[in-house]
């Protein structure tokens, strides 16, 4: 118990002596201006300057879309799984799960 009172304390000294404890408030506030206007911004949409690095064509990508259809294709619950699919594709399964909700390699609607 007392091992873990001594843990503690040495946690919240780390935190209250970084440097991010010392702002001001206003320094804070100006932060937090600066996230709001960024966000009202860009609306959830990342910057242009910043699309043409997230092309695929310059992504690291081991899954190209051809590969991210053809896994929306297969997947069967319980008969062609996720597991599976990551295993054939070489990838986690957290990647083939961002590909079947949608939130990696998006289908294109025309």
């Amino acid at each position: 118990m007392e091992s873990e009172l001594i843990d503690y304390q040495k946690v919240f000294n780390e935190i209250e002596d970084h440097p991010c404890m010392q702002r001001s408030d206003e320094q804070l506030a100006g932060q937090v201006k600066l996230s709001c206007l960024y966000q009202d911004r860009y609306q959830g949409s990342q910057p242009e300057s910043l699309k043409e690095y997230n092309l695929p064509e310059r992504r690291n990508c081991k899954i190209s879309r051809e590969q991210s259809q053809e896994i929306r294709l297969k997947y069967s619950p319980n008969t062609y799984g996720k597991k599976r699919l990551a295993k054939e594709f070489g990838v986690s399964k957290a990647v083939i799960t961002r590909i079947l909700n949608n939130q990696s390699w998006r289908t294109i609607k025309l």
